[in-house]
Formats: C-alpha cells, sequence, structure tokens
C-alpha cells in the first residue's frame, strides 16, 4: 500500500514536471511570434494549468483527447492576447502541436533500451530499487522528450524567418494540408493500436517490436514534412515579395522615364526659344522705334504664349529629381501641406539618378499619405552630404504611433491591401543596401523621421 502511494506521488510530481517544462517550452516557442513577450508568457501558463487539469481530473482522458485540447487552449489564450494575424495563430497552434506530438513518437526509439537497463533488468528484484530505477527511466524518457522538442524549436524558429507577416487563408489551408495527412495517420495508428490491445490484451509492441521503431520513423518523417513546410512557405513568400518589388521598381523607372523625356522635349523647346531670341528682339526693337507700342504689347504677348509651360519647381542640381520633387510638392500643396524643399543633388561621387528618384519618390509619397490625415501639416525634404556619406532625410506630420516590424525595421502597414503595400520602404532598403547604407525610421511627438544614409564612392 505505501509503495502504491508513493508510486502515485512520484507519477504525479514526474508529470507535473514535464509539463511545466513542456509549458516553458511553448512559451518559448511563441516569443519570436508575438509583440511582447508576456503575451508568451501567457500561453505558457494557460498551457500548463489546462493539461494539468487535464491530468488531475478523475476522467482518464487520452492523448488524442488531451493534447488536442491543450492547443486548442493555446490558440485561443494567443488570439486573445493578441488580435492580429489569426490565420498564423491557427497555423502556429498546429505547429506546436505537431511537435509535441513528434518528440512522444520519437522518444519511443530509446525508451526500450533505457527501460531494458533500469526498472525492467531481470537482475533487480528488489521492489524499491524497480521504483527508483523507473522514475529515473521515465525522467530520461522526458528529457530526451523536452530536449527533442527544443530541437524543434530551434530549428522552426530558423527556418520561419518572416514572422510577422500576415497569412492568408488560402497560405493557411495550403500549407497546413500536409499537417491534416499527418495527424490523420498519427490518430488512425493509435486507435488502431489501442482496438488491438482492448482485442488481444497486448500492445502491438510486445508482439512486434518494431512497431515503436516504425512509429518514431514516422515522427522523424513527420517532422521533417512540417519544416519543409515552413520553409516553402517562407520561399514562396519571398518569391512573390521579390516579383512585387521589381514590378514596382519598373514602374516607377518607366514614370520617371516618361517624366525625363519630358523635361528633354522642354529643355529642347527651350533652346530652340534662345536659338531664335536675336530675332525677336530686333522685331520688338523695330516696332518699338516706329512708335507702335500696341503691335509690340501684342507680339510679345504672343511669343510669351509660345513658351512651354512647366511645372518643374525644385532646383535640385538634377532634372530627375527636380521631376520627382516637383510632382510631390504639387500633390502636397493641393493637400493643404507645406512643403519645405531643401534637397540637394549630390555634385561629387559615384550614383545613379535613378536610385535617389526611387528613394525620394516613395519617401515622399509616404510622407504625402501620412500628413493628408493631420491638419496643419509639414513636409520637409533635406539632404546633407559629408565626405562619402550622403544622407536623404524627410521628415512629415503623423498624428498616429509609429508601428515598427521587428523583423524589417520597417512600419507596419495600416492599408487594407496588406499584401502589396510596404514594397516602397523596402526598395528603399535595397537601394541602400546597394550603396552599403541603411534606413531608419523614428517619430518625435507628431513627427516621423525619415533617413536614408549611402555610402557614395568618389
Amino acid at each position: 500500500m505505501a509503495l502504491d502511494m508513493m508510486r502515485a506521488m512520484g507519477d504525479t510530481a514526474v508529470v507535473t514536471t514535464n509539463l511545466f517544462i513542456s509549458a516553458l517550452l511553448v512559451m518559448r516557442f511563441y516569443i519570436p511570434y508575438m509583440r511582447k513577450k508576456s503575451g508568451a508568457v501567457i500561453i505558457g501558463i494557460a498551457y500548463f494549468i489546462i493539461m494539468l487539469i487535464i491530468y488531475l481530473i478523475p476522467y482518464p482522458m487520452s492523448g488524442l483527447t488531451a493534447y488536442p485540447l491543450g492547443m486548442i487552449t493555446v490558440l485561443t489564450i494567443s488570439i486573445l492576447v493578441e488580435k492580429k494575424n489569426i490565420t498564423q495563430k491557427c497555423f502556429l497552434a498546429l505547429t506546436i502541436y505537431m511537435f509535441l506530438w513528434i518528440s512522444s513518437e520519437m522518444s519511443l526509439l530509446p525508451w526500450k533500451g533505457i527501460s531494458k537497463i533500469t526498472f525492467m533488468n531481470p537482475k533487480i528484484r528488489d521492489g524499491m530499487q524497480q521504483f527508483i530505477l523507473y522514475y529515473i527511466a521515465v525522467s530520461l524518457l522526458y528529457i530526451i522528450q523536452n530536449a527533442l522538442r527544443y530541437l524543434e524549436i530551434i530549428i522552426s524558429e530558423k527556418v520561419y524567418y518572416r514572422k510577422n507577416e500576415q497569412m492568408s487563408w488560402r497560405e493557411f489551408i495550403l500549407f497546413v494540408t500536409p499537417y491534416v495527412a499527418i495527424i490523420a495517420g498519427y490518430w488512425i495508428s493509435s486507435f488502431l493500436s489501442d482496438a488491438y490491445f482492448n482485442t488481444v490484451k497486448e500492445h502491438v509492441s510486445d508482439r512486434y517490436p518494431i512497431y515503436d521503431g516504425l512509429r518514431g520513423l514516422f515522427g522523424f518523417i513527420a517532422f521533417l514534412a512540417t519544416i519543409s513546410v515552413i520553409y516553402s512557405y517562407q520561399k514562396i513568400k519571398q518569391s512573390r515579395d521579390d516579383q512585387l518589388q521589381n514590378a514596382l521598381v519598373s514602374k516607377q523607372v518607366e514614370e520617371l522615364s516618361v517624366h525625363v523625356h519630358s523635361i528633354e522635349k522642354l529643355y529642347a523647346e527651350i533652346r530652340g526659344i534662345k536659338h531664335d531670341i536675336n530675332d525677336h528682339i530686333m522685331v520688338l526693337g523695330n516696332l518699338l522705334e516706329k512708335g507702335d507700342n500696341a503691335s509690340a504689347v501684342t507680339y510679345l504677348n504672343e511669343w510669351h504664349d509660345d513658351f512651354p509651360a512647366t511645372d518643374i519647381n525644385a532646383r535640385t542640381g538634377n532634372p530627375v529629381t527636380d521631376i520627382v520633387i516637383s510632382e510631390k510638392r504639387r500633390e502636397a500643396e493641393e493637400a493643404g501641406i507645406e512643403f519645405i524643399d531643401e534637397f540637394r543633388y549630390p555634385t561629387t561621387g559615384k550614383v545613379e539618378a535613378i536610385d535617389i528618384a526611387v528613394i525620394l519618390n516613395n519617401a515622399l509619397a509616404n510622407a504625402v499619405r501620412a500628413s493628408k490625415e493631420c491638419s496643419g501639416s509639414t513636409i520637409e525634404v533635406r539632404s546633407l552630404k559629408n565626405n562619402n556619406a550622403y544622407l536623404i532625410q524627410v521628415k512629415n506630420t503623423f498624428s498616429g504611433e509609429l508601428s515598427l516590424n521587428t523583423d524589417t525595421g520597417l512600419p507596419e502597414t495600416s492599408k487594407d491591401d496588406i499584401e502589396s503595400h510596404g514594397y516602397g520602404l523596402k526598395n528603399i532598403k535595397r537601394i541602400t543596401e546597394k550603396y552599403y547604407g541603411t534606413i531608419q525610421l523614428e517619430q518625435k511627438e507628431d513627427t516621423v523621421i525619415f533617413t536614408a544614409m549611402l555610402m557614395i564612392p568618389e
């Protein structure tokens, strides 16, 4: 009787400890995906409590029921703690469920050997020794399980590098399909194993020792499939991002090229006027000498009307950036936004004008969009060159709170089309990295400051 009581207490202590460690690993799994670490802590606590309750209730519950209940709790708490990217949270709940199950299956491989050299050793007949060795064996089993879980979490964290990006429901269904197939295979296997035991009162592994090895192998294959799903998802997202970024760059370059051709045509017309200016002055002089002031005024007005119209009011030192800043100034002023231009194109160094134009076009477009939501808004663009370092800075009024993505350092988008927005800043970052530079975004009260630094070779 005393040994039975000690066994019951020992079971409770070992299982509780294992659940606590598993809860810590669940918390560790969620930390990179939550905006605040406290959210992951709450998820870990919730998992520990629900699994402990399931273990302590007098009604026996199999792992097929217990773990899904634990994962449903984890999913519910993760959504309540942070109501964003719900599809990803569903994906993460299924992934951690897979990891918990896979580690349990793979730990069956060494369990037979551990049990044979400890409490099932035929040389050991003393009841107390078997009791102690049993809990040593179970502790080793749980250590192996949790070590495998930690390894799974670390590997998945390395592979899942775009952690804070939105996952669509279509993507969720596509990538969770292999999970469903694997889980269904596990459930069917467990059901048949239980049915076999209930029928012949003997475990399948006792009759067929290879069974545990096959389950462990299935768990390993399931882990590889899980990592492959995550890796494929990341690569597909990256490929789509690259396509959208390239399309955006091509569109911007095409638009800038049209503007450049327009300004080239304008300059050609101005050169033509300069060529003919002496003839015009001679005609005006003759009319004025004759005292025909009315004809002189008429001729002057007609000449003025022939001048090409231009909206290019910026003087940056480069016609391409002149066009960009003039266009953004027009957009800002039409929206009632004050526009301050202190930008100057670098006079020395090797830099492509189209790269500077793309940076300005995207940065100022974001500034105009954000400033439209504020009254009394101001946009200020300036530049500074110090040796090889060239800085472009855009300041704009902003009434909200700037929220930066922890992975990219770029702002979280507020636009409805979250999948296609944000590529402007990504293109800026790509261009600055081309010149071994970087970008920075910061907020000071109601002003957002964007800075792009480029290292321009001489």
